[in-house]
């Protein structure tokens, strides 16, 4: 029988020259040692996954994000910077396999996983590597322009649970209708949403994930901001008279290097003058959750930080004056 320690060996042999002797083994496709499998469709192909994998890594926030609202705490996960903050103790005790945009893929191997989810953008170099080890799924795009809730539904049907993702879904809906009835109008309203860097402005577009979210409830964006093409569009500081609306929201981050210096922006001089800075309708909001979270979790928190932000302020007002 092949030795377990061999065929690890085996496995690592793309990452590094080990144990020559190893090499003439066959390996054993990672799912053909769990059981009972289905075929998942994804964007590498078609890959065999077991039907109740139970040693779960996640390579990105996104799928970290689907697989905790799903009922499936990952043994590990790669990050950018840290955990995000919003998923609060749901990650407590999941092991950090390195930098989302390079894991670890030897740290990945030691875990043992049954199977693995990620982003082709990401990880389509290191996919070889990855299905050595257990069975990859991979969604298209990460979730940055707006296309969650597919990769939710990927994501779902590799961990078995696409029904629990069509509840949340629904669930996600409900909650986009009862912030229109708390709002009533909410195409009467203006959003803005800028991503300020010590060297940048930028604005973050229809095409965004945060962008989609707002679509759904069906916020007026403005019209520097109206592009579904893209996720970002880099600004001057001088246009950002084309960035005001009923209310910003800017995007800081809390964990970052070299991210959002809101002071310097603040205080430059064309700020002062846009109609939601002197109206007090400007909110802060976290990168993790609008920018990185990517999913469904992330998704209703967004909704939540529009409806304190507008609670805050007098956004009756606002839309009256739509």
């Amino acid at each position: 029988m092949f030795d377990l320690r061999c065929r690890n060996v085996v496995v690592w042999l793309a990452l590094s020259p080990l144990l020559a002797s190893c090499q003439s083994e066959a390996v054993v496709p990672p799912a053909a040692e769990s059981g009972p499998t289905r075929t998942i469709e994804h964007a590498m192909g078609n890959v065999e996954v077991s039907v109740s994998p139970q040693r779960v890594v996640t390579l990105d926030t996104a799928p970290l994000d689907a697989a905790l609202a799903l009922g499936i705490k990952p043994v590990g996960t790669a990050i950018y910077g840290q955990l995000p903050g919003y998923l609060g103790d749901q990650v407590d005790g999941i092991e950090i396999l390195g930098d989302a945009s390079q894991p670890n893929l030897e740290t990945i191997l030691q875990f043992n996983p049954d199977l693995i989810l990620g982003t082709k953008l990401s990880l389509e170099e290191q996919y070889t590597q990855l299905s050595q080890m257990a069975p990859t799924v991979l969604t298209e795009g990460s979730g940055r322009a707006g296309d969650w809730q597919e990769n939710l539904k990927l994501y779902a049907e590799a961990l078995g649970q696409s029904e629990r993702a069509e509840q949340l879904l629904q669930q996600y809906q409900q909650n986009v209708r009862r912030l229109q009835d708390t709002i009533g109008q909410p195409q009467t309203l203006e959003l803005s949403v800028l991503i300020v860097t010590k060297d940048s402005v930028r604005a973050s577009t229809t095409g965004s994930f945060s962008g989609s979210v707002l679509q759904d409830v069906r916020f007026s964006r403005t019209s520097a901001q109206d592009d579904e093409q893209g996720y970002s569009l880099p600004l001057s500081s001088e246009a950002l008279e084309t960035l005001d609306g009923d209310y910003i929201f800017l995007i800081h981050s809390t964990y970052r290097p070299g991210g959002v210096q809101k002071t310097e922006f603040m205080t430059h001089p064309v700020w002062s003058q846009l109609q939601a800075v002197q109206q007090g309708r400007v909110c802060e909001v976290t990168l993790d959750v609008w920018l990185a979270g990517r999913n469904i979790l992330a998704a209703n928190q967004i909704l939540t930080d529009v409806e304190e932000c507008l609670k805050q302020t007098s956004f009756g007002q606002a839309a009256n004056s739509g």
